[in-house]
């Protein structure tokens, strides 16, 4: 497999509708609304793996990235957080992070998450905004045991499936 991570554009229109997922909603996220989302609406961006290691390109996978705020209650699971200030928190999101299911089980996903982490940390450590964490929504538990791999905690009851990781051990 020979991968380019690159972010979404008008280019990938073609790739899109052959991309398949376990779950509907990521597919179709992908198909309907990342792009909008990109350039339209300015909520999010998408980057895509593309797979042009046998024969034509194809999608392989993709993660989608805005910001979010978490608010400093919900954070209790992470004591390194208990002296920050009692207002939300600023942070990355993982809003969206989907492998084609024909590629599923190779590896790909884990490095989507690790592409995805390495901007994050990039943005943190020389972009014109601070933030502190990395959010994710597990779409299911599978999902959420994933994250747990790379030290994603969840938030608790009120938000079974939000994860996060504090980043600053990681800077």
């Amino acid at each position: 497999m020979s991968l380019k991570i690159a972010p979404l554009d008008r280019s990938h229109r073609p790739l899109l509708a052959d991309f398949r997922n376990t779950h509907p909603a990521l597919a179709d996220y992908l198909q309907r609304y990342a792009l909008r989302h990109a350039e339209k609406d300015l909520l999010a961006r998408t980057y895509v793996a593309i797979d042009s290691g046998s024969g034509a390109p194809r999608l392989a996978g993709y993660f989608s990235l805005a910001t979010v705020s978490v608010e400093r209650d919900s954070l209790a699971p992470l004591p390194a957080l208990e002296r920050l200030p009692r207002f939300p928190i600023p942070g990355i999101l993982l809003a969206r992070l989907a492998v084609d299911t024909r590629i599923r089980g190779q590896g790909l996903g884990r490095y989507l998450f690790e592409e995805a982490l390495g901007l994050t940390l990039q943005l943190a450590r020389s972009g014109p905004v601070a933030f502190r964490l990395f959010v994710t929504d597990a779409v299911d538990a599978e999902a959420a045991s994933f994250y747990t791999h790379f030290g994603c905690v969840p938030l608790g009851d009120g938000f079974p499936r939000r994860m996060v990781l504090d980043l600053r051990p990681l800077l």
